[in-house]
């Protein structure tokens, strides 16, 4: 009887593997198709995270900081629409301004205390979605005004550290859904 099972076993083992086999080599595809794929080109001043470098602000400094935002590069245009927003982060221990202008001195985003924190204790502001068209070369000016209020003179803020940070996330716009692509 025990044969008889171990056989039984052994021939349905063989049956399925030469069936999977057979399957596998049986297959066809009609190479003759021409696949056109749509490309993704965001471009930012970098490509990554844009740290601004605020340790040699003093009480009364003003720090500006440009950047831009495009959905070209060199001689390449996106072929796909794309919305992307803009993340602020900082720890914000030196009370700072911070603001988000758009290349018309249009005030975007303010950043400060009364922002929501993060996980990690950061402040995080981000502006609302922006949508770039693929129909023409399309490039996004912004600069990040940073304000060291000159009442904050005092010895207690003398040595504290803070740091700002900027994200550009950006994702496909697919009709109705978003598609995350990239995150820069």
């Amino acid at each position: 009887m025990k044969k008889i099972v171990i056989i039984a076993i052994l021939v349905v083992c063989i049956l399925i593997g030469v069936g999977i086999t057979y399957s596998m080599y049986i297959s066809e595809a009609n190479t003759n198709t021409s696949i056109a794929l749509a490309s993704f080109v965001f471009d930012a001043d970098r490509k990554e995270n844009i740290n601004i470098p605020i340790s040699n602000i003093n009480p009364g400094d003003d720090l500006e900081y440009a950047f831009s935002v495009s959905n070209n590069s060199q001689n390449k245009r996106s072929d796909v629409t794309i919305k992307y927003n803009i993340i602020i982060k900082t720890m914000h221990f030196i009370p700072l301004d911070i603001e988000l202008y758009d290349g018309e001195d249009n005030l975007v985003l303010t950043c400060d205390e009364t922002s929501q924190r993060n996980s990690l204790n950061e402040i995080e502001c981000q502006t609302d979605d922006i949508t770039m068209s693929y129909i023409e070369n399309i490039k996004d000016d912004y600069y990040l005004k940073v304000t060291f209020p000159e009442e904050y003179n005092t010895i207690e803020y003398s040595s504290l550290v803070d740091y700002i940070n900027l994200e550009i996330n950006s994702r496909q716009k697919i009709d109705e859904e978003d598609i995350w692509e990239k995150r820069l």
